[in-house]
């Protein structure tokens, strides 16, 4: 019995997240540069041919993955608005749900592909394109105006409000590159993150 539209699209997607995920795997031991489509394809035990039937190119599928890895960063900005409390208990709010994604392990290789996206040379045009859009949210800026909100309450320190981001964002790449050198590297309470934001 041959598969329905629904079937087929939903197996197109199921295979298209499979290379992503295998992508993810590989971009983040071998970087963007040693990255072959080959090895993709190995890691997602697919053949070559099937992987550029889904994806033209190992830049398209690093493009992806780095806007995945800001989105994903921004959607928990924006989930800790929606958190009852001050301002300085939402951003503790999200401290939590970041380091408990760390421990688990699922977003390690997201905040990676950040890094390397913001860091190397190497990345395609179409990354260097997308932190340049109008369009694209950096967790950084859109972190700040939960930070002044809390100046503005006196519950988060009056210092420079970038700053304040960034040396967070910091704290937690550092973070997430610990735990993937070493999986056993004990992560910090949020609370102890939190402090210098007073």
């Amino acid at each position: 019995m041959p598969r329905t539209d629904i079937q087929n699209l939903a197996l197109r997607e199921q295979r298209r997240e499979e290379i992503l995920q295998a992508a993810l795997k590989v971009f983040a031991r071998r970087g963007m540069v040693a990255t072959k489509i080959s090895d993709i394809a190995k890691e997602a035990n697919l053949s070559h041919g099937l992987v550029y039937h889904y994806f033209q190119s190992k830049e398209e599928i690093f493009t992806l993955l780095v806007q995945r890895a800001a989105d994903s960063s921004v959607q928990i900005i924006e989930q800790a608005y929606l958190q009852a409390g001050t301002p300085f208990e939402k951003i503790t709010w999200m401290t939590e749900q970041i380091l408990h994604s760390l421990a688990e392990g699922q977003q390690i290789l997201l905040f990676l592909i950040m890094i390397q996206a913001s860091t190397s040379d190497a990345v395609p045009e179409e990354v260097k394109q997308l932190f340049t859009s109008k369009e694209f949210k950096s967790p950084v800026h859109c972190l700040i105006p939960l930070i002044m909100e809390g100046q503005q309450h006196h519950d988060i320190i009056s210092e420079n409000p970038l700053q304040l981001a960034v040396s967070y964002y910091a704290f937690i790449q550092g973070f997430a590159i610990n735990k993937l050198q070493w999986a056993q590297c004990p992560l910090p309470e949020a609370a102890s993150i939190m402090k210098i934001f007073k």
